[in-house]
C-alpha cells in the first residue's frame, strides 16, 4: 500500500530495487557473520539479523513482483515476463545450489581463522560469510540492472484517490484475488513439504543420500554431486524446460485451462513415488524431471494470473492497487511458507523420526508419505481451488480492451 502511493519521476515500484538493494545486500552479508560473543547474544544477533534482512528482502521482492503487472497492458506480454522471470529465478537457484558449499570451502580455507576445521578441510564461519558476500554482491548489481532497465508503463485512473480502508475493502471483494489468495498457500505448504523431504528421503528412506556419484572442477573449485544434490540439480533442469515450454502450451489451452491440468498431472506423479522402488535412483530422478517439468511452468502461470488481478482490480474498481494486490499474494506466500515448514516438523514427530538415527519402520513410512502422498493431496486440493478463478481467456480480452479505452478517454480528456 506503501508502494502504490509512492510517486517520484521514476516510478512506484522501480525506485525500491534503487533504494533497498544496498542496505538488503549488506543485511544478507552481515547474516552470517558470526560474532565473537556469548552462545545467548550469538542467538539474538542470528534472530535480529535475519528479520531485518527477510524484511528487507520483502521491500524489494513486492516492487519486483509489481513492476510485471505495470511494464506492460498486455496479458500475453506479462506472461512472456513471467516466463523469462522463472527461467532466471530457477537457473540462480542451480547456480547458488551447485557453487555455495564449493565457494564456501574455497574461500573459507583459511588454517588460522578460529573456526577452521581439519576435517572439513576448512571454516564453514568464514567461507559462508564471505561466498555469501559474493553472491550479496551480485545481487545488488543486478537489482541496479533491473532499475535501469526496466519502465512502468501503466499508471492509475487519473486522479485516483482511495483509502487503505477503501483499497482493502475493494480487495475483499475481488474474487479471482481471494481464489488466487487461497491456492497460494496451499501452493505453499505443498513446495515446503515435498522440497523439505527430499534430503530426509535420501538420507533414510534411500539411505544413500550423502553417497557421492561424480565430482566436477571448475577452475579451483571442486563440486561434488551426491544422490540428494544431483536430484536437485536435475529437478532444477527440468524447471526450466518447464518454463520454457509454457508458452506453447498456453496457446493452445489457456492459462486457467492449463495450470489446472497441470496442477492435477503433479499431484499423480507425486502420489507414483510412494510406490517407486527407492533404491532406483536413475528412475527416481526420471519420473522427478517428469514432475519438475509441470512444477517450472506453475508459477509462471500463476504469477502471470497475479498480474492479471491487477488489471482486473481496476477494471472492477476503477482504481489501481497493484502493490496491494501482489503483496497479499506474497503474504499469502510467506504464510504458506510458515505453515508448510512447522506441519513438516509436526509431521515428523508424530511419525516418531529422530534425526541421525536408524528410522524406524514407521519413520520410513512417515517420510515416504511427506516426499509422495502428502504432497499430492496438497496438489490436489489448490488444484480443485483454481477451478473457481473466474478469470478466462475472453475475459482477459475484455478486460484489456475496456481499461485500453478507458486510459484513451482519460488521455483525450486530459
Amino acid at each position: 500500500m506503501i508502494a502504490d502511493r509512492t510517486h517520484t519521476r521514476w516510478g512506484k515500484f522501480r525506485p525500491y530495487l534503487l533504494w533497498l538493494a544496498i542496505p538488503y545486500g549488506f543485511l544478507t552479508y552481515i547474516m552470517f557473520i558470526t560474532p565473537n560473543w556469548g552462545h545467548s547474544a550469538k542467538i539474538l544477533y542470528a534472530y535480529v539479523t535475519y528479520i531485518l534482512a527477510t524484511t528487507l528482502f520483502t521491500a524489494v521482492n513486492i516492487p519486483y513482483s509489481s513492476l510485471m503487472a505495470v511494464m506492460t497492458p498486455s496479458a500475453k506480454e506479462r506472461t512472456v515476463l513471467s516466463q523469462y522471470r522463472f527461467f532466471f529465478a530457477f537457473l540462480g537457484q542451480m547456480l547458488v545450489t551447485a557453487l555455495m558449499l564449493p565457494l564456501a570451502k574455497y574461500l573459507g580455507a583459511d588454517p588460522s581463522h578460529p573456526g577452521y576445521s581439519a576435517t572439513l578441510g576448512f571454516s564453514q564461519a568464514l567461507g559462508y560469510q564471505r561466498g555469501m558476500g559474493v553472491f550479496a554482491v551480485i545481487a545488488v548489481a543486478l537489482l541496479f540492472v533491473a532499475f535501469a532497465t526496466t519502465r512502468e508503463r501503466v499508471q492509475p485512473p487519473a486522479g485516483q484517490k482511495s483509502s487503505f480502508a477503501q483499497d482493502l475493502g475493494d480487495l475483499s471483494k475481488n474474487v479471482p484475488w481471494i481464489v488466487l489468495f487461497i491456492s497460494a498457500i496451499f501452493f505453499l505448504v505443498h513446495n515446503v513439504i515435498r522440497n523439505g523431504s527430499i534430503a530426509y528421503y535420501f538420507d533414510y528412506v534411500a539411505k544413500l543420500g550423502k553417497q557421492s556419484l561424480f565430482t566436477l572442477t571448475a577452475g579451483p573449485l571442486r563440486l561434488e554431486f551426491n544422490q540428494t544434490s544431483t536430484f536437485l540439480f536435475f529437478n532444477t533442469v527440468g524447471m526450466l524446460a518447464g518454463v520454457l515450454i509454457t508458452m506453447p502450451c498456453l496457446k493452445l489451452f489457456g492459462k486457467k485451462p492449463l495450470i489446472i491440468a497441470v496442477t492435477l498431472l503433479s499431484a499423480a506423479i507425486e502420489a507414483v513415488f510412494y510406490v517407486l522402488p527407492p533404491n532406483d535412483f536413475a528412475l527416481l530422478a526420471g519420473v522427478n524431471v517428469l514432475w519438475a517439468i509441470l512444477a517450472g511452468a506453475t508459477p509462471v502461470l500463476l504469477f502471470a494470473m497475479y498480474a492479471d488481478v491487477a488489471d482486473y482490480y481496476e477494471w472492477k474498481f476503477k482504481r489501481r492497487a497493484t502493490g496491494l494486490v501482489t503483496s497479499g499474494i506474497m503474504f499469502a506466500i510467506k504464510f504458506g511458507i510458515a505453515i508448510g515448514g512447522f506441519v513438516s516438523l509436526q509431521l515428523l514427530a508424530l511419525f516418531h523420526y529422530e534425526a541421525n538415527q536408524v528410522q524406524t519402520s514407521e519413520a520410513i513410512t512417515g517420510i515416504k508419505l511427506l516426499f509422495s502422498v502428502i504432497p499430492a493431496v496438497l496438489s490436489l486440493i489448490y488444484g480443485v481451488i483454481l477451478i473457481f478463478y473466474p478469470i478466462n481467456e475472453a475475459t482477459l480480452r475484455q478486460i484489456e480492451a475496456d481499461l485500453s479505452a478507458r486510459r484513451a478517454s482519460e488521455a483525450g480528456a486530459a
